[in-house]
């Protein structure tokens, strides 16, 4: 961001914000800081300020800011002690990129007074909370140790210095009139912003912060996306590797327990053979009557014949047992597994930051155990504005509900009444896709072909030719009480082959 422009920005906002309060602090992006300010004039403002090393800049925008699931730690610590502040001047330092935001918290002659300092160096553009009083730094985006002898320390606890002077560096120039902001987009050249826009030439804005905003709009709209999807995404790859984890625990489990249901033969070999066996016998050979070869059976040489043919059929019995356990466990695991699948491909599909965040608020990420507690559901606006679900229609005119979050595929399931049909594809995740039969009228095959496309396109299948596609009656898919949204068992089904070329969006 250039000196003078920083500079014009600076001086608008010491126009327009102070007297305004901090209502609201986001980190929607790792670098970059956005204050919500209920100003004087101008009702609510947001107010960018970013550190990051390649499109550092300070600016109001007219973005909508998206709610990340948790707060960074900076973010974090920012609203416990600068939100709720009151801006009481904005100040551009006159020969270098930096901009102090000079606040108030509390009562007028008493309050904490708190300055919030952007630092456009470069590499070492940073964000820091300084004591009004002391001059001491409470807290900072970018901690950075002393690299060597003389260079500066910005850590918090240490004195807040201001950055050296660096060679090059100029004071901004002061505009001789009022400055035309705007956007100078030269042929074979790189676009930038100006203060001294053309009428004709050049787009151009009422303000420098409007030109900044308009500017970096495309940039940030994509970033914005990508770093709520990032966030929204990682508790849930946590969650998905941790059952993958519990699935090999399980897979051993039942090996062990293959072993325990082997030992039933042997249990009834020694008992037609309890005349070889003598206490103090480590094994014996027999005959195995199935495969006509000698086997050997290992015994406890402290138990006699008898002893050692109870306590095999004991560890027999206890695999018969825990079988039925280990393959409910299994089960389980992989439905909720499939359906975190489902909720991920959503979120890794979706290009709107309002379905991310309904997604988020869906399966609500905040839970200390894991970061993801599906039990518990939140509501926000976005979740209570739109359907969690899109609504199509087959050739016929029946009508088709298709999932887009977890959430969406349990509504589909419980409005589901008689005779309507489930779909999902066989191994991929993806929508839960619901045609809603007509009494005393079955779908005809070739609406059951379009569902099947459906069912197909919204999977990760899409595009990858002819896929089995799963068909239940609804009344055979059991949603799962206490699960994650959208886990579910299928007790009997059939498939059908699709490739989703009968379905476009």
């Amino acid at each position: 961001m250039d000196l003078n422009i920083l500079q014009q920005v600076a001086r608008e906002l010491n126009e327009l914000l102070p007297g305004g309060f901090v209502n609201k602090i986001h980190q929607p992006l790792p670098r970059e800081i956005w204050l919500r300010i209920r100003a004087p004039r101008g009702g609510e403002q947001r107010l960018v300020l970013s550190a990051d090393p390649q499109v550092g800049r300070l600016h109001l925008t007219g973005l909508r800011i998206p709610n990340p699931p948790s707060p960074p730690r900076f973010c974090a610590y920012l609203r416990a002690h600068f939100q709720g502040s009151r801006i009481v001047e904005v100040t551009a330092a006159s020969d270098d990129r930096v901009v102090r935001i000079a606040t108030i918290r509390g009562p007028k002659d008493a309050g904490q007074r708190r300055e919030l300092i952007l630092e456009l160096l470069g590499r070492d553009s940073n964000i820091i909370l300084v004591d009004g009083d002391t001059h001491r730094i409470l807290e900072c985006l970018h901690h950075i140790p002393e690299k060597e002898a003389g260079s500066r320390a910005v850590l918090p606890g240490a004195p807040y210095v201001v950055p050296p002077k660096r060679r090059g560096a100029a004071e901004a120039v002061v505009p001789a009139a009022e400055p035309t902001a705007g956007i100078r987009s030269p042929a074979g050249g790189r676009r930038r912003v100006v203060l001294d826009a053309v009428k004709g030439e050049d787009e151009q804005f009422e303000t420098a912060n409007a030109a900044m905003d308009a500017f970096f709009v495309p940039r940030l709209t994509s970033s914005l996306l990508e770093a709520l999807r990032r966030g929204v995404a990682a508790p849930l790859k946590a969650r998905i590797r941790s059952l993958e984890r519990r699935l090999g625990k399980i897979e051993q489990d039942r090996l062990r327990l293959d072993e325990f249901r082997a030992r039933r033969e042997e249990g009834e070999l020694l008992k037609a053979n309890l005349r070889l066996a003598k206490k103090g016998m480590t094994g014996i050979e027999v005959l195995d009557w199935t495969t006509g070869a000698p086997r050997h059976i290992a015994l406890d040489p402290s138990l006699d014949a008898i002893g050692n043919m109870e306590r095999i059929f004991k560890k027999a019995a206890k695999a018969r047992r825990g079988e039925a356990v280990v393959q409910r466990r299994w089960e389980e695991t992989l439905a909720e597994k499939a359906a975190l699948d489902d909720v991920l491909y959503f979120v890794q599909e979706t290009h709107e930051a309002e379905e991310l965040e309904r997604i988020a608020a869906e399966m609500n990420f905040q839970s200390p155990r894991d970061g993801l507690d599906p039990h518990r559901r939140e509501s926000s606006g976005a979740a209570k504005k739109a359907k969690p679900f899109r609504e199509l229609a087959t050739p016929s005119g029946r009508e088709v509900l298709v999932g887009t979050s977890g959430l969406g595929n349990d509504v589909i399931l419980r409005r589901a009444g008689k005779g309507d049909l489930w779909f999902h594809v066989k191994g991929f995740p993806g929508a839960h896709v619901l045609l809603v039969q007509r009494p005393s009228e079955p779908a005809p095959a070739a609406d059951i072909e379009f569902v099947a496309s459906v069912a197909a396109y919204f999977s990760r299948a899409r595009g990858k030719g002819k896929v089995e596609v799963i068909v239940a009656d609804a009344g055979d898919v059991r949603r799962i009480r206490g699960g994650s949204p959208g886990q579910v068992t299928v007790r009997k089904h059939r498939t059908v082959l699709s490739d989703g070329s009968r379905y476009s969006a």
